[in-house]
């Protein structure tokens, strides 16, 4: 399993899509965070809302581009049962492919922990920043990704066209993240949950919504992959 987690990461940070995708975030939230109006220092508090605010439509894109050749390029180019072939189990390769997704999602985030160390040198007094206000956001961000990527690998076992799966998987982001509130399903809306984590009221009901929804994903990819076979 590890070899497949291994293979995957490798294969993003091997093109330039990997470290051009790094780059790009961190500097286009570095825009948004300390440049254009209604930047942290327009607000003169030591937090990152406007961080917090902007990453997950960056996410709702990006995921759907990193996860749409999961398991569509695997049918597609009819390698899915050379892979099934190898001594682990479907479960094993679904979470090997799903840990090898959410790990380079995660690193992506790495680079703005820079903004934390700003803010807080920019503090008064120093190092005088909302700490709960910056955990909470990181979580929920982990949390939102988490079932990005589920609804991005689902896309993929469901289309063997990467370019499909892609469309399939950022419409699935949009609704569940902002179409969910408008069609009266509010106890889907992904959005609701995130911004109160985001705002630092840790609430073990968001949380288990949140688990919940990533573990439904994954039985619906399991059972998916179950009828490709």
């Amino acid at each position: 399993m590890f070899a497949l987690f291994k293979k995957d990461v490798l294969a993003f940070f091997s093109s330039w899509m990997g470290w051009g995708t790094i780059s790009s975030f961190f500097a286009l939230m570095g825009v948004y965070v300390w440049v254009i109006d209604g930047n942290v220092l327009d607000y003169g508090f030591a937090e990152l809302s406007v961080f917090f605010d902007l990453s997950p439509w960056f996410f709702l894109f990006f995921v759907p581009a990193l996860t749409m050749s999961s398991f569509s390029d695997e049918v597609e180019r009819e390698t899915f049962q050379l892979l099934r072939s190898l001594p682990i189990t479907l479960g094993q390769v679904l979470k090997a492919k799903l840990l090898a997704l959410i790990f380079i999602s995660v690193l992506t985030l790495l680079p703005s922990l820079l903004f934390v160390q700003t803010v807080a040198v920019l503090g008064f007094p120093k190092s005088n920043f909302d700490s709960s206000l910056i955990l909470g956001g990181y979580l929920a961000l982990f949390l939102l990704i988490l079932c990005f990527v589920g609804f991005g690998v689902l896309a993929s076992s469901l289309s063997r066209k990467q370019s499909v799966a892609f469309i399939l998987g950022l419409v699935l982001n949009f609704v569940f993240w902002q179409g969910a509130r408008e069609l009266g399903l509010e106890a889907l809306d992904l959005s609701s949950h995130y911004n109160r984590l985001s705002m630092g009221l840790l609430s073990f009901s968001d949380l288990i919504f949140f688990l919940g929804f990533f573990l439904l994903l994954w039985g619906s990819i399991r059972l998916r992959l179950g009828q490709i076979i």
